[in-house]
């Protein structure tokens, strides 16, 4: 049997439209949690989507095309006389931009979340992987399955209410490239990674994507396990050398040195990334040019533009973390991971939506599979790139057959992962 994956989240279905002028009209499934499902689908594992849609017909044809790649739909909750999500992606191939226009549907509210939902959702599971939405129930259902010894991924892809409470009972965090900053206040990438993972002492693992510049992971180790004392954003930099040497990159993004490692259906062939990473683990350090104080003053100001936009601006507060819970020191000692992104074409990219689920469904099955840091970067890269050769967050998400073998080698039996929105 293979390794099962649950998610929960509300699913957006999306229209996508191309520009500049309309090139093509496509009607897909999408939303982060269920894009991230289909990812984890196709690499083998066995899903399950927890949420709530409407009792509309859009619904059923959501619910359609998720079982038609394998997901297990049967705890989803339909609102009747509510509308199911919808979203209009206008997507501009010659600017490089995405328009969304989001509807939302009826949220799935905390009493939803059953002692009965619960223990069906969390039944045989491994992994929950939770997207940032719908903190309140979503994080009933992290408390359960922490109690229950199963892992927990959280999403940070922006600043929402209630996020911080859901990221404290993380395992496992995988950020947007703007969120550490935004969360934290932090002028670099460096210092606001070792920020996030000083604030969440339980996270064994930290990732940022960072798009076309690929991704960081901290991995956490024990305090005697350091071998120095270093400054992460110097080690960030220092490591990204080493993954873009520009010999080893031809001038359209293929790698001639290696062989490709998917093909997308459209025939693209993609390149490995590139991984560097410390022999060890580090005792990391904030730049000497940090300045507390204004990180704490951006931190707010993002909080309050986050809050405005969803028209929450008395609420503020729950769109930012507490900087006091820094003050351990004992979180700070990780071996640093830095990928490139994996070999693409310029002129093969049709859409980047969707790029970052299709990498956390990666990370989903790496981690319910046995793979190090390394091997999940490495196939988060090439899943994520295959993905951008095709219009829409799924059509071009790759199977396990289009990946070659080795970048598979972490898997070593079967388990099955839960997550929720």
């Amino acid at each position: 049997m293979p390794p099962s994956l649950m998610l929960i989240r509300t699913d957006a279905h999306h229209v996508v439209l191309r520009g500049p002028a309309l090139l093509a009209l496509q009607v897909q499934g999408g939303g982060n949690c269920a894009n991230a499902l289909t990812a984890a689908a196709r690499l083998g594992l066995s899903p399950t989507l927890v949420t709530k849609i409407g009792g509309d017909g859009l619904g059923d044809g959501i619910l359609r095309e998720l079982q038609r790649d394998g997901i297990d739909t049967s705890l989803v909750l339909r609102a009747a006389g509510h509308p199911s999500p919808f979203t209009y992606i206008i997507v501009d191939r010659d600017g490089g931009t995405r328009t969304c226009i989001h509807t939302p549907g009826a949220p799935m509210v905390r009493d939803e979340m059953s002692p009965t939902l619960i223990s069906q959702a969390l039944a045989g599971a491994s992994l929950v992987y939770f997207d940032g939405r719908l903190s309140e129930a979503a994080l009933l259902l992290a408390r359960a399955a922490r109690a229950a010894g199963i892992a927990v991924l959280v999403e940070g892809e922006r600043l929402r209410p209630g996020l911080q409470d859901l990221l404290k009972e993380a395992d496992y965090v995988v950020t947007s490239a703007h969120f550490p900053q935004e969360w934290t206040g932090e002028q670099c990438i460096g210092d606001a990674m070792l920020q996030v993972a000083m604030r969440l002492p339980r996270a064994r693992m930290v990732i940022t994507t960072l798009g076309t510049k690929g991704s960081v992971c901290l991995l956490r180790q024990e305090q005697q396990a350091a071998s120095a004392e270093r400054c992460l954003q110097e080690i960030i930099e220092e490591l990204s050398n080493q993954t873009t040497d520009s010999s080893s990159r031809s001038s359209d993004g293929s790698s001639p040195s290696a062989g490709h490692v998917c093909i997308s259906s459209s025939g693209v062939a993609i390149q490995p990334a590139r991984v560097a990473s410390t022999s060890a683990g580090v005792r990391l350090q904030f730049s000497s040019s940090r300045d507390s104080a204004a990180a704490e003053a951006s931190a707010q100001e993002a909080a309050s533009k986050a809050a405005a936009l969803n028209a929450d601006a008395s609420s503020a507060h729950r769109y930012i973390g507490a900087h006091h819970e820094t003050a351990d020191n004992s979180c700070a000692v990780a071996q640093v991971f830095v990928a490139s992104a994996a070999g693409l074409p310029a002129k093969a990219v049709a859409d980047t939506t969707g790029a970052g689920d299709s990498y956390i469904g990666s990370v989903m099955y790496g981690i319910t599979t046995g793979m190090t840091p390394d091997q999940i970067m490495l196939l988060g890269a090439a899943v994520a790139a295959c993905k951008c050769t095709a219009l829409g967050a799924r059509a071009g998400l790759p199977t396990r057959q289009q990946l070659a073998p080795q970048m598979l080698a972490g898997e070593k039996h079967s388990q099955r992962v839960d997550g929720r929105d």
